[in-house]
């Protein structure tokens, strides 16, 4: 009995609340749940397909195989959550905090990461493609085998992050910071790094490695020199 009324104090609640510790399955689609606090919950298959949860707090929650669909996580805080084989698809993402998140096999495919703060997050093969992360910060972050087709990474700072075994192919990271990245063995066709900073940046292995990074590292070569 108790277990059901904070369900249904879930589902209907549109303020800041704490929602129950436990609803795995539950569904939320379409609902209003802006400023929600779910930290530590255990939402694993949760629904929120098309659901509002602006400034919603997942800190540490466990939301392996959840449904974000189409959500609007405006400006939502994920630090340290679960989102193993998550989906995300189209879902708005401005200005999350993902700091330190599990989401491997997550499909984050044509959702809006622009400025998101992404540091040491695992995306080992995950999906991005399409997606824009324009100005985000994933410094640390390990996308290993993801598939990161067509992502706009114009600006990042992806310091340190592992690429290894991506493909990248019609990715942009014009302007980016990679300093230290590692793209071992990752598909670079068509990848642009205009402006990029390559500073001991690792493409040991890596496929179709465009024009583009040639000129960054001659660049960096260049000023070495002087």
């Amino acid at each position: 009995m108790r277990f059901l009324l904070a369900t249904v104090v879930v589902l209907f609640l549109s303020g800041p609340a704490m929602a129950a510790d436990v609803c795995r399955g539950c569904s939320f689609a379409g609902k209003k749940l802006e400023n929600v606090d779910y930290r530590g919950a255990d939402l694993s298959r949760a629904d929120f397909r098309g659901a509002n949860l602006k400034w919603a707090n997942f800190t540490g929650a466990r939301l392996e195989d959840a449904d974000f669909t189409g959500a609007d996580l405006f400006h939502a805080i994920l630090d340290e959550a679960v989102l193993t084989r998550a989906r995300l698809v189209n879902a708005n993402l401005f200005g999350a905090n993902l700091i330190g998140t599990k989401a491997a096999g997550a499909d984050f495919t044509g959702a809006f990461l622009k400025d998101v703060l992404m540091e040491d997050i695992d995306l080992t093969g995950a999906t991005l493609e399409g997606s824009v992360m324009f100005r985000g910060v994933i410094a640390g972050g390990t996308f290993r085998g993801a598939r990161l087709r067509s992502l706009d990474m114009t600006g990042v700072h992806a310091e340190n992050c592992d690429f290894s075994d991506a493909d990248l192919t019609g990715s942009r990271l014009t302007g980016a910071s990679v300093r230290h990245a590692r793209f071992h063995r990752a598909d670079l066709a068509n990848t642009d790094f205009t402006h990029a900073d390559l500073l001991n940046a690792d493409f040991d292995g890596a496929r179709n490695i465009p024009s583009s990074v040639g000129e960054g590292l001659g660049r960096f070569f260049g000023a070495e020199g002087r």
